[in-house]
């Protein structure tokens, strides 16, 4: 595996590095887990990978298989997710971090208004490549 990232983020501020990380990643609905006896809450999408310049090699870009998992998860509300939807393909835009008091709250935006909310005691995010990198069909155009 080529250059893989595994990042561990405990703050807000972290969590808005790890978004940009993710941004564009896309997510089956079927790969989404939230593991309420665990306080766990998982997805495992297609990661573009932002941080690398291959432009002549790959000038499409590349992607890669990654897993992002947060703990400490006490609740998790899905907006616009149908979780029977299993094949639907959700493009990840960004991830927000929030404190309330003693809680956090985790805002996990994806296109079409799509998204998920969790209530944390803690922020414990990770995010881990888990494959071998390969080019992108595409590379992701937003508007302005």
């Amino acid at each position: 595996m080529s250059d893989p990232l595994k990042i561990m983020g405990r703050s807000p501020e972290e969590v808005t590095i790890l978004s940009g990380l993710l941004q564009d990643t896309t997510v089956r609905v079927g790969d989404i887990a939230w593991l309420a006896e665990e306080h766990r809450f998982a997805f495992v999408g297609n990661r573009f990978r932002w941080e690398k310049k291959r432009r002549f090699l790959r000038p499409k870009g590349e992607r890669v298989r990654t897993g992002f998992h947060m703990n400490g998860i006490l609740e998790a509300k899905l907006h616009g997710i149908d979780l029977s939807q299993k094949d639907e393909v959700l493009a990840l835009l960004d991830i927000e971090a929030h404190e309330n008091g003693d809680d956090f709250f985790i805002l996990i935006n994806f296109a079409d208004g799509k998204g998920i909310r969790l209530k944390a005691e803690c922020i414990e995010a990770m995010l881990s490549d888990l494959s071998d990198d390969w080019e992108a069909l595409a590379r992701p155009h937003h508007d302005a």
